[in-house]
């Protein structure tokens, strides 16, 4: 009867029970650090530390700076312009070079002639020794360094702020090279500055002393002396408006002007024997004669 009971269901599971719980213990007492739940029973996972988000690199600003001029059209990223770099930097490089050459062309003077006929000399004094840069090339004007010097009321040059106020040209006719051929400079003050446009003072007054422009000097002085009495005229009559209205202002912000501006006058008129009244407004008054 004991050994029926020693083999029945309920005491195997309760010996399984047991062994189970021996080697749950036994596993716990080797593993002390593991993570994960202390027994089968229970499942739910260890709460972790929410994770630290990553430190924002301070050296990169506040802000993020694009360069715009390195962003490309691409049109939605279906048409792309795969124009290699180097071959555009190469072009850019031979055209540069083009333009120096150019500029090397055109500063460099020519050879002086074997023949005397077909030397240039100087129109003064005939002295075969011209200043070609930047007389000849640019104004052709055939002159020597020692008559330049010596005649700088013919050969000096002009700024073209110089030019518009003493001859009182237009910028269409200084603009124009075949009227008046200029040479251009870099601005002494700024190299950002429109270039400086200098002209040959002889060539300027050929041009404001001929029938196309004034006729003579005369004729320049009588226009320079109409001009500022326009001026004048202007300065005058535009000092006299702005006093009118400051004048109309402060009589107009007077208090006591508004006063008088808002008393009215009756202007009586007979209505009937000893009554009156006003035109205006319409009041009625009693009037006793005397």
């Amino acid at each position: 009867m004991a050994d029926d009971e020693a083999h029945s269901p309920e005491a195997q599971i309760a010996a399984n029970r047991a062994l189970a719980r021996k080697r749950l213990r036994a596993m716990a007492a080797q593993q002390p650090a593991q993570a994960g739940p202390s027994t089968v029973r229970d499942a739910r996972p260890t709460p972790t530390a929410p994770a630290v988000p990553l430190q924002r690199d301070r050296g990169l600003g506040d802000y993020i700076e694009f360069d715009l001029t390195r962003l490309k059209n691409s049109k939605g990223g279906f048409l792309v312009d795969d124009k290699d770099d180097a071959l555009e930097l190469l072009e850019e490089q031979r055209k540069e070079r083009e333009r120096e050459l150019q500029r090397l062309r055109d500063q460099m003077e020519p050879g002086i002639s074997l023949d005397p006929m077909m030397r240039p000399v100087c129109e003064m004094c005939q002295s075969p020794d011209i200043v070609y840069e930047p007389f000849l090339r640019v104004f052709n004007v055939r002159v020597c360094r020692a008559c330049e010097r010596a005649h700088p009321e013919k050969y000096s040059l002009l700024t073209k702020t110089e030019v518009k106020e003493d001859y009182l040209l237009t910028d269409a006719e200084l603009a124009d090279g075949e009227l008046l051929p200029h040479l251009l400079k870099k601005n002494p003050h700024k190299s950002t500055y429109s270039n400086m446009m200098l002209f040959l003072r002889c060539q300027v007054e050929k041009f404001a002393f001929s029938d196309a422009k004034w006729g003579s000097p005369e004729g320049l002085d009588a226009e320079y002396h109409r001009r500022m009495a326009d001026k004048a005229r202007n300065r005058t009559r535009k000092f006299q408006q702005g006093l009118d209205r400051l004048r109309k202002r402060t009589i107009r912000d007077n208090l006591w002007q508004q006063r008088r501006d808002a008393e009215h006058v009756h202007e009586w008129v007979d209505t009937g024997p000893g009554r009156q009244q006003c035109r205006a407004c319409g009041q009625r008054i009693s009037v006793e004669e005397l």
